[in-house]
């Protein structure tokens, strides 16, 4: 059922962005332009139970499917599917997806390079593993939404072609307070 969401999400945008790129002919919005993109990236998970006298720390991958919006130089949207591949420690595993809205702030330095900040929202869906000795394996799935910021570097390789290197926290509020830290590259078409 979540997978039927999201398809049906990435289909609405991008039918949005086809009758946005219709406005753009008709109102002359030279700036405007809609954008897709894959990104790869490294993800540390981390968090501590102090009630429990538990924590967590690990390092695994992660991959992203986004659509975007670009109203002008300096300011765009975009609608993202992010899968973080499981981390896992000696008795504790997670597996956590999601779909994020995010905003991006540019500026750009010359034709080829511009900066960003983004920030926005996650709606996130996690599978928790636990190996406890008396019980066996123990599984729940917890699901919330919760703030994402970062910023990154967009190298412009040609007129429809982009290259990103980003750094984004996903603020996962929880009794155990757990961050999620990634470091992205992400190749983009712009149409």
């Amino acid at each position: 059922m979540k997978q039927l969401t999201i398809a049906a999400a990435l289909l609405a945008s991008l039918g949005l962005a086809s009758t946005a790129a219709h406005a753009e002919s008709d109102f002359g919005l030279d700036d405007y332009k809609i954008y897709t993109g894959i990104g790869y990236g490294q993800y540390s998970f981390q968090w501590e139970d102090r009630e429990n006298d538990t924590s967590f720390d690990d390092d695994s991958s992660m991959l992203k499917a986004y659509v975007g919006t670009k109203i002008n130089p300096y300011w765009s949207f975009e609608l993202a599917y992010e899968n973080f591949d499981e981390a896992s420690d000696i008795d504790n595993s997670a597996e956590i997806d999601g779909i994020s809205l995010s905003t991006r702030i540019s500026a750009p330095l010359n034709e080829h390079f511009s900066v960003y900040a983004k920030g926005g929202w996650l709606e996130w869906d996690a599978d928790i593993y636990a190996d406890i000795p008396a019980v066996g394996r123990v599984s729940s799935n917890l699901e919330g939404g919760d703030w994402l910021y970062g910023a990154g570097v967009e190298f412009h390789l040609n007129e429809n072609i982009n290259m990103r290197l980003e750094y984004t926290r996903y603020e996962l509020e929880d009794d155990i307070d757990p961050d999620m830290d990634v470091a992205a590259v992400s190749i983009e078409y712009q149409f």
